[in-house]
């Protein structure tokens, strides 16, 4: 009975057999791994002893790796996937049995949350695909938003990674580098968020670039640096200064809402171009440098990266008339220009274009004397005076003091508007060169008439004849020679004979000259110490016509005369 059963057991197949040992194949061995050793390696198969009668088959192709060299030897164990049998032959497959390890290894994976290496083939639209099996190819989906914490426009199509899994299911598999990028970050973010106060200097990379700004990682803190502290220089763009994935020291500012804010400044961590200041731009050097900006009030210049100087308006032309600065620079144009003053503490510099070359007023000052007579060209008439240009955009003013000798006039009515235009003969008074004034004359064309009345006549000895022009409550005004007035008090007019006696305007008038008033340029005259002068006259050429015989009469005259007199 027990030789039966051992014939029986001679007998049976391999199939048989396995079923025995390993239950029946097509229910419980289905789909198992099982172990074996290789004991034969020929050209096209690998034999591998499962310990039964007959040997597993393989194609040596399932052997091999991905660079195509075999990987196994003979004593070498290896694992396979149990199919079936196949006419008491097991069928089994190693490249199966990988693929279903991998396959077990990437549900752990997804299951436990656990980092995996992908390789990513190729860029397709939307992502990448990948493979993340280690000796089978398993793809997996990589979705453009899950490559990096940032969006980039870098292609790592061909590169290394470590993943995580978000998706495992029928549709396929999806992975995520930025979801381990973020559990790493957030890791790096607490170590850097202990140890990070403001004012110190740390490095960030850059990963964005915006019109206001840059955002860069500071060791998995997202901080901003405002267009401001990019540079101490005046910046359109950051990407002047910036590029993406720079990596730069910058200082931080602030922090604020427990780390989610930072503010940070790189320019802080460069030298201040304000420091050197003083003693780099000398005041009354001339420096070269960038037009950047106008405005209303002036223009500013870029000297060096950070170092902005402003000219003034005033400062711009010594003569030419502007409506806004743009008219005499444009934007981004060189220009020269003269240190007028530096002060670092206010980080102003104070700049000059006009006294690149000398004054005009003080070219003119140079080239003309006072009292040189000069021909200018009305420009203007107006209550204030004549404008006449004496040189090339310079303009002198005839104020209506200096137009007569007469006294304050009205340049309207003195002058018509249709003489604008016409050449006259001027006087040169005074140059102010500070205020850029030069002040002209008509009047000083000719002698004073007054002075030239001063010395013509002799007080108390000239006798002058007028015209009364102006009949006052206190007497006369005469109009003598060169329009030279004359004065008459009523009490000088010698009318105790004739007390009725009327004066209109028109009749003249010849008296005495008494006195001289300078500040209301006025010759005093009276006609009453003309009378007396010239019967005092008469009676000395009396006298004298008489000689010494006449000694009595002339005792008794002199007394006349002094009555007379008095």
């Amino acid at each position: 009975m027990e030789e039966n059963n051992i014939q029986n057991a001679d007998e049976k197949s391999f199939e048989e057999l396995l079923n025995e040992n390993l239950g029946t194949a097509d229910e419980e061995q289905k789909g198992r791994l099982v172990t074996g050793t290789v004991v034969r390696i020929d050209k096209d198969v690998v034999f591998v002893d499962f310990g039964f009668k007959s040997e597993g088959i393989i194609p040596i192709e399932e052997f091999r790796d991905k660079k195509g060299e075999l990987d196994t030897e003979i004593g070498k164990e290896v694992e396979v996937l149990m199919e079936k049998t196949d006419s008491g032959l097991p069928k089994v497959s190693k490249s199966k049995a990988d693929l279903y390890k991998e396959r077990d290894y990437i549900n752990k994976a997804f299951a436990g949350d656990e980092t995996i290496h992908a390789k990513v083939v190729n860029k397709i639209k939307g992502g990448y695909m990948c493979n993340i099996g280690a000796n089978e190819n398993i793809s997996a989906f990589l979705p453009a938003s899950q490559v990096a914490l940032h969006p980039s426009s870098e292609d790592i199509a061909g590169s290394e990674i470590e993943v995580l899994i978000i998706q495992n299911d029928n549709n396929g598999v999806v992975i995520s580098r930025r979801k381990l990028l973020e559990g790493q970050r957030e890791e790096q973010r607490k170590n850097t968020l202990a140890n990070l106060t403001e004012e110190s200097v740390v490095k960030g990379e850059v990963f964005r670039l915006i019109d206001k700004g840059a955002f860069i990682d500071i060791g998995g803190l997202t901080a901003f640096i405002p267009i401001g502290e990019i540079s101490w220089g005046r910046i359109k763009h950051p990407s002047e200064v910036l590029t993406v994935k720079d990596v730069v020291d910058v200082q931080v500012l602030k922090i604020e809402n427990d780390g989610n804010r930072i503010t940070v400044s790189h320019k802080q961590t460069t030298e201040n171009p304000w420091e050197h200041i003083k003693e780099k731009y000398l005041q009354g050097t001339k420096v070269s440098g960038k037009v950047v900006s106008t405005k209303d009030f002036g223009v500013f210049v870029e000297l060096e990266p950070g170092v902005e100087g402003l000219i003034h308006v005033s400062e711009l032309s010594w003569t030419r008339n502007f409506k806004h600065p743009k008219e005499i620079v444009e934007i981004d144009s060189p220009v020269e220009v003269v240190v007028i003053e530096a002060n670092p503490q206010d980080k102003k510099l104070s700049l000059s274009l006009r006294q690149i070359e000398r004054s005009p007023w003080q070219i003119f000052k140079d080239e003309n004397n006072i009292g040189d007579i000069l021909t200018g060209t009305i420009k203007n008439i107006n209550e204030h005076g004549l404008f006449v240009e004496v040189s090339e955009d310079l303009v002198g003013l005839i104020r209506p003091e200096n137009i007569s000798w007469q006294g304050k006039v009205n340049p309207t009515e003195e002058y018509e508007s249709t003489r604008i235009g016409e050449q006259i003969d001027v006087s040169l008074l005074h140059i102010d060169i500070k205020s850029q004034k030069i002040a002209l004359g008509i009047k000083q064309l000719i002698d004073d008439p007054w002075e030239l009345a001063r010395k013509k006549y002799k007080q108390g000895e000239s006798t002058v004849a007028g015209k009364v022009k102006e009949l006052r409550p206190n007497g006369l005004i005469v109009e003598l020679d060169n329009d030279v007035e004359g004065f008459y008090r009523n009490s000088e007019l010698g009318q105790e004979n004739e007390p009725d006696k009327k004066y209109n305007i028109g009749d003249e008038l010849t008296g005495l000259v008494i006195s001289f008033e300078k500040n209301k340029r006025q010759v005093n005259l009276s006609t009453k110490r003309l009378v007396a002068k010239q019967e005092k006259e008469r009676v000395s050429d009396f006298i004298s016509s008489q000689g010494d015989s006449s000694a009595k009469l002339g005792d008794i005259l002199g007394e006349k005369l002094k009555t007379l007199d008095s």
